[in-house]
């Protein structure tokens, strides 16, 4: 492990090319100890991608699971996120290097307690209808409003806090928090806080649905469902606000983008080979079917952050932070990311990726292995263990977890769950699991998201606090970082906070998750910055 001190995020390091597995924290332009961003704007590519020459094909044949939602404000696992991205356009991109690009915002002034965008001119809704500062407003007022329950409003605009709203003119968006967020930016980059149009708005059940026409703001259109089996998008003939980005993006966007639910990942590698499909996800277990294959290209991504989270509310057994201690001793990060990941993803010392700004595992308080001690407070104990079946194949982190504290001589039952469900017993069924395999899509990429799921009200009281956590150091330390007014102070509090949940077994740091994605001859899936949700898909030749 590096022990160099955490970047400053004031001024992002330059991007290393051989690490494609780098995260950088977006925050762009920042003035020096003022936190004020003024007029951020980056470079733009000035073609419109769509016609950018003539191609082989016009169509993108992919894989995705079950979308439980087309409203982006009610995003809750990968598919959600992808599909309202399709559709949905947010104010700002992230882009590479920590910056941001421009989004439907062409220009934008940040500080401590909120932004004003300006927006592009020419901008229009599916259905025709401009898109102006009080079609944003609106939009923005529709995901912040406690009725909307929305699952990521704490990481958009700060976890308990409050924001408004205003359209100071016809391109003019401002953002007002009660208390400071420093990354209002990062938040209103991910999908979630894709703006959405009149149309939308006027029908919020058509809107989770996908069938609200004329609700879109983004390039493309939900234009035939068959739930379960596959979702189709057309682009926009009239769509011309491409991010952007600080340079060019290779290829061009398809005009028709369809997504077929096959769960079987050796299914979804036999279709790629058989060139049935075009871009396909695999794990770790199949990366030798493509190893010897020059017409397919392999991409990795840090993904999915897994560590173990506990219930703490009366009557579950990890109350008494012996028993949580107890529970570090006896996992392996390194055998864990390797059942999970097959060697191709990070044994983690912390809640977020390697790279993250801020991030210091080499300085984090793990707790190391005893398992002769972990048996001794183990032995007897009746734990409910929870945990979904991405975490390896068929779930096989959580059996591994089931079986370390089986062998402690603890009573396990397990519930090996598939993404839905799981989601659905953790966020809402608070008295019905003990601990859980937590597996935690670090959409904004930054290190403060993570601590969101550990500090104020529990998700039941309306905050994000899954296992009612009450750690009052890394309360603390969390404030202090949204107060925080220079780059090491910001770092100094985030690893604070972090560190004493780890030092105090509230959680347990495993691995991180890669995204391994297989793309056939002149098919090409990228990313920017530290983005999980906004796959840049393209046809190539």
């Amino acid at each position: 492990m590096s022990t160099k001190s955490p970047p400053d995020p004031h001024h992002p390091p330059e991007e290393d090319p051989n690490m494609r597995t780098k995260i950088l924290l977006p925050i762009a332009c920042l003035a020096t100890g003022a936190l004020a961003l003024a007029g951020c704007t980056t470079g733009s590519t000035s073609s419109d991608p769509v016609k950018s020459g003539e191609m082989s094909t016009d169509t993108i044949r992919t894989t995705l699971e079950v979308p439980t939602s087309f409203d982006p404000t009610q995003t809750l696992g990968l598919p959600d996120f992808w599909m309202t991205r399709l559709g949905f356009d947010t104010l700002v991109r992230q882009d590479d290097n920590g910056h941001f690009a421009s989004g439907l915002a062409e220009s934008w002034d940040v500080n401590p307690n909120g932004a004003t965008f300006t927006l592009r001119e020419g901008l229009t809704c599916s259905d025709g209808t401009p898109i102006t500062a009080s079609v944003v407003k609106d939009s923005l007022e529709y995901l912040a409003n406690p009725a909307t329950a929305s699952p990521v409003i704490g990481q958009v605009f700060g976890p308990g806090n409050s924001a408004t709203f205003a359209a100071d003119d016809a391109r003019t968006v401002k953002v007002s928090l009660g208390e400071p967020w420093p990354d209002l930016l990062s938040g209103l980059a991910i999908s979630s806080a894709g703006v959405i149009c009149p149309a939308g708005l006027k029908d919020p059940k058509a809107l989770a649905d996908g069938t609200a026409k004329g609700a879109q703001s983004g390039p493309y259109v939900l234009s035939d469902r068959q739930h379960g089996v596959s979702y189709t998008f057309t682009l926009r003939d009239d769509y011309h606000a491409w991010p952007k980005y600080s340079s060019e993006v290779p290829g061009v966007p398809a005009k028709t983008l369809v997504f077929n639910v096959v769960g079987d990942r050796n299914t979804q590698a036999n279709l790629l080979l058989s060139k049935q499909l075009d871009i396909i996800q695999i794990d770790g277990a199949l990366m030798e079917r493509f190893k010897n294959e020059p017409d397919y290209t392999v991409s990795t991504q840090p993904f999915s952050d897994f560590y173990v989270i506990f219930n703490q509310r009366e009557g579950s057994p990890f109350r008494n932070p012996e028993t949580r201690k107890a529970v570090a001793q006896v996992l392996d990060a390194k055998t864990f990311e390797g059942i999970t990941s097959n060697g191709h993803g990070q044994a983690s010392r912390s809640l977020v990726a390697e790279g993250t700004t801020c991030a210091a595992p080499d300085k984090a308080p793990v707790i190391q292995s005893d398992p002769e001690a972990a048996k001794k407070v183990l032995q007897g104990v009746d734990i409910r263990l929870v945990g979904p079946t991405i975490a390896g194949p068929q779930g096989s982190g959580n059996v591994y977890i089931q079986e370390q504290l089986r062998a402690a001589g603890a009573n396990v039952t397990l519930k090996n769950s598939d993404l839905g469900t799981w989601v659905g017993q953790v966020y809402g069924e608070p008295s019905s699991w003990d601990m859980t395999m937590f597996a935690d899509l670090n959409f904004p990429g930054t290190m403060a998201n993570p601590l969101t799921a550990f500090i104020g009200p529990t998700i039941q009281e309306g905050g994000g606090n899954v296992g009612a956590t009450n750690n009052t150091e890394t309360e603390k330390a969390f404030a202090a970082f949204r107060a925080s007014t220079n780059a090491d102070d910001t770092c100094a509090a985030l690893q604070e906070s972090m560190h004493s949940l780890i030092a105090n077994a509230d959680a347990i740091p495993l691995s991180n998750s890669p995204r391994l994605t297989v793309a056939g001859k002149g098919f090409e899936i990228a990313h920017r910055g530290s983005t999980i949700d906004d796959p840049i898909l393209r046809i190539t030749q």
